[in-house]
């Protein structure tokens, strides 16, 4: 009897330490948390939290999301659930500098009207005019708004860099500054006809209104000295017959720790350049001096081409449609999508890209000998690392640029081409710490002051710090017009027909790298759906089968057709409309393996759902039933070892 009362005892305190115990965690742990999933998908990356706590005033985001109406919309509810979870996150670690508020905009109220005029987007759910709202709204108290006008589930990896970069921008308001240096006319201006000998005016590409809408676009001139401190992001466009001392400005921008965008060319068909005295043009554009020096290389007089990603075009009189192999349309899986520059990107079109490579470097030498002091020795092994954006095919093959000079041949360059082994790069990032190209300091210009000099070679570092952040396309079409949008005039409007990715893939650089080193290194994150990769294998598997016996019977039907027609084609005249008893044979056998041929299709079928359906149970069973049972025989076993153990005290 004692022992019974001492078991029931020993019961209800544990009932009672555990409810106070869940009591005390519940007031006491309530920031504390443990990230189970795969990847660690709750968790922010060191970047964002670097980013939430940045704001030097308070950061308001309004979350408007149709809780009532997603109520049996698995997809968006199981998302919504996923994005505000991470709201909550932000906000939690920001310390005060982000204040969530979460709002249901109910159909036909104040809180719809709300949610509309800050910019977020309804979608109809229903024919009585009900609107879901799945978005969110940051303001800052400078009056900045920043909208994301409904989360797409298709983006849910980048939700962490989209929700950091809108709040970096709202904590740094000011409009990014992007330095252009280039040889082409991006912003527009005037170039030889060459049929009329006389100057005509050209239109600004379109990348450059787009930069414009969203920054200042600073022209720096092609023969710059410096890069001065304000700018976010130099972009550095066809860089031809650029001097030393414009190489040597870029070269310490990046050196410092400053952003940039190469395009470099090794046949730029948007280079319109007519060289007097009848010369050939020259319409390649490189950075090998910086670019061999960090420990990459484009290939010189080659570019990539690949028969899987080739354009067609029409070529010769007949107006004959041919591939192409110097124009290269990239879709997934040769881009990156894993990368916030290309991640949302479903086609970037390339006109002769040139090939990116790693290349063997030495530490610097400083007047072509071994430095001696060990202070003024250059870290040994610091060399680019090359992340891709953009690959061809592992077909691809790297041809010379002097198959397209002049006017190039499509069905000459098939003739020419030998598939390769390896994929090609086309497009990078480039990181890591990096030797500068110029070991001795910035070179010697003629007629400079000795004092302008002195300004100018301030502050020199003959290495990175810091690693690099440079964005590398080889090709420089990739940012004009005919490869990725159609402009059109109407009713005196310029109207802009996007068939490619090329414009967003450019802004998505430009915007990555002009924010903090925190926003950069945020990058894309994994799913938070699992799908059921053993049942869709098994699906799959039961497909391919399923499409096989029905080709198989498809094929027999065919072929009692073709025997039946043989039959006929040997009757005339009234016969022609009898059957003969070879055909009723032929009918009646092909209805037999008709319906066994479907009954196997049923069997098939049957099987999959079977087996899909035992595997639910088992896993039912072991969710449901077999870890309880074993919890349960585990506390009771427990319990019993316990109560043998009091015995043995007690008969002791």
């Amino acid at each position: 009897m004692n022992n019974r009362a001492t078991l029931f005892g020993s019961v209800l305190l544990l009932i009672a330490l555990f409810v106070a115990v869940n009591m005390l965690c519940g007031f006491g742990l309530r920031g504390a948390r443990i990230d189970a999933t795969q990847g660690s998908i709750y968790t922010l990356t060191k970047g964002s939290r670097n980013i939430a706590q940045s704001p030097e005033e308070p950061i308001k985001l309004t979350f408007y999301y149709s809780g009532k109406l997603a109520q049996g919309k698995g997809q968006i509810a199981t998302y919504a659930q996923r994005v505000r979870e991470t709201l909550e996150e932000y906000a939690r670690v920001s310390n005060g500098k982000i204040i969530l508020k979460v709002v249901d905009p109910e159909p036909f109220t104040e809180a719809e009207d709300e949610a509309v005029k800050a910019g977020v987007q309804g979608v109809p759910v229903s024919a009585a005019g009900e609107n879901l709202y799945f978005g969110l709204v940051g303001t800052n108290t400078a009056d900045g708004k920043e909208t994301i006008p409904f989360f797409d589930s298709q983006k849910e990896k980048f939700l962490e860099y989209d929700l950091s970069k809108l709040i970096n921008s709202l904590a740094s308001p000011k409009k990014k500054v992007v330095g252009l240096i280039s040889t082409l006319q991006l912003e527009g201006g005037f170039t030889m006809d060459p049929q009329t000998r006389q100057p005509r005016q050209t239109p600004p590409w379109y990348i450059a209104n787009e930069i414009k809408a969203a920054f200042e676009l600073r022209s720096l001139g092609k023969d710059c000295k410096a890069v001065p401190d304000d700018i976010s992001v130099l972009m550095v466009m066809h860089p031809k017959g650029l001097s030393d001392a414009t190489l040597y400005a870029i070269d310490q921008f990046v050196m410092k720790g400053g952003r940039a965008v190469f395009f470099v060319d090794p046949n730029a068909d948007a280079d319109r350049e007519q060289p007097p005295g009848g010369m050939p043009p020259n319409r390649s554009s490189n950075l090998d001096k910086l670019l061999n020096a960090w420990g990459v290389e484009v290939v010189p007089d080659v570019f990539a081409a690949d028969f899987a990603n080739a354009v067609r075009v029409t070529s010769g009189r007949s107006s004959e449609p041919v591939l192409y192999l110097a124009y290269l349309q990239l879709k997934p899986p040769f881009i990156t999508k894993d990368d916030p520059i290309t991640g949302q990107a479903e086609m970037i079109n390339f006109a002769t890209p040139g090939v990116i490579k790693a290349k063997p470097i030495e530490a610097p030498k400083k007047d072509g000998k071994e430095p001696n002091a060990a202070a003024d020795a250059p870290t040994p092994g610091l060399a680019a690392t090359i992340t891709p954006l953009a690959k061809t095919s592992d077909r691809a093959m790297m041809m010379p640029t002097a198959m397209i000079m002049g006017a190039p041949d499509p069905k000459a360059l098939l003739k020419e081409y030998v598939p390769g082994s390896e994929a090609l790069t086309i497009a990078a990032r480039l990181g890591g710490r990096v030797h500068s190209a110029f070991p001795t300091g910035r070179p010697a210009v003629e007629g400079e002051k000795p004092e302008e000099a002195a300004k100018a070679s301030a502050g020199f570092l003959s290495e990175s710090k810091e690693p690099i952040n440079v964005v590398l396309f080889a090709d420089t079409d990739v940012a004009a017009d005919f490869m990725w949008v159609r402009l059109q005039e109407f009713l005196g409007r310029q109207l802009a027909q996007k068939f490619g990715d090329n414009g967003d893939v450019i802004m998505n650089a430009l915007d990555n790298l002009s924010g903090s080193n925190d926003l950069i290194a945020v990058r894309a994150r994994q799913e938070s759906s699992r799908p059921f990769t053993r049942v869709e294998q098994m699906q799959k598997e039961a497909d391919q089968k399923f499409q096989k016996e029905q080709q198989d019977l498809e094929k027999k039907v065919e072929e009692t057709q073709r025997k039946i027609g043989e039959l006929q084609a040997n009757k005339q005249g009234q016969d022609a409309f009898v059957l003969t008893p070879e055909q009723k044979t032929e009918i009646e056998k092909l209805q037999r393996e008709y319906a066994e041929t479907r009954k196997q299709l049923r069997v098939v079928k049957s099987s999959l759902r079977h087996d899909i359906e035992m595997m639910g149970t088992k896993l039912k069973f072991i969710n449901i039933g077999l870890i309880p049972l074993l919890v349960s025989v585990a506390a009771v076993g427990l319990g019993a070892y316990r109560v043998s153990r009091r015995r043995v005290k007690t008969a002791d």
